[in-house]
């Protein structure tokens, strides 16, 4: 036993060993730029999409192991761009989430960084309200939640809603 548990730390001691980056700082410049800056003092600057005109609302999770923001586009008939797009960076990749394709106004992590929510709709009217929680780490997505809506296609009041929804409305 004591031959193998040294044959398998020679073998591992060889392997890279990638720890998590820690992200403590965002902002975002006069040039629609966003900037990470990790524990490290490395500074990131995520590449925007093609038609990207910005970014909104960067977060850092709790645990600091992931940044995440609102990638924001030109749309007909609005004049300020619109949130259409929620990416997350976390160790050296970036997730994008589109949800139902409507633009995304309010999002958050959750449980301590591990997971992350957001919130969509309508650009003018708050009509189709639709709610995601993903796990952060795999992309996955753990629950889903569309309010109930009345004649008008608003959302009811007073509806019980899951912990995850009311947290994030909470917050905002």
């Amino acid at each position: 036993m004591r031959v193998l548990t040294i044959a398998l730390v020679t073998l591992l001691s060889g392997l890279p060993v990638f720890a998590a980056e820690t992200y403590v700082r965002t902002t975002v410049d006069k040039d629609s730029q966003l900037r990470i800056v990790t524990a490290g003092g490395q500074t990131i600057a995520p590449k925007k999409d093609v038609e990207q005109v910005g970014f909104g609302k960067p977060q850092i999770s709790p645990d600091g192991v992931a940044v995440g923001w609102l990638a924001e586009y030109r749309k007909c008939c609005t004049s300020y761009p619109i949130p259409m797009k929620l990416m997350i960076h976390s160790n050296g990749s970036v997730r994008t989430y589109t949800g139902s394709g409507l633009p995304i106004w309010r999002w958050g992590f959750q449980a301590g960084g591990a997971q992350v929510a957001f919130e969509q709709e309508t650009v003018h009217g708050g009509l189709n309200v639709h709610y995601e929680l993903h796990d952060v780490a795999t992309g996955r997505l753990l629950a889903e939640y569309d309010p109930v809506v009345g004649p008008d296609k608003r959302s009811l009041p007073k509806q019980k809603v899951p912990t995850w929804v009311a947290e994030l409305d909470g917050n905002q």
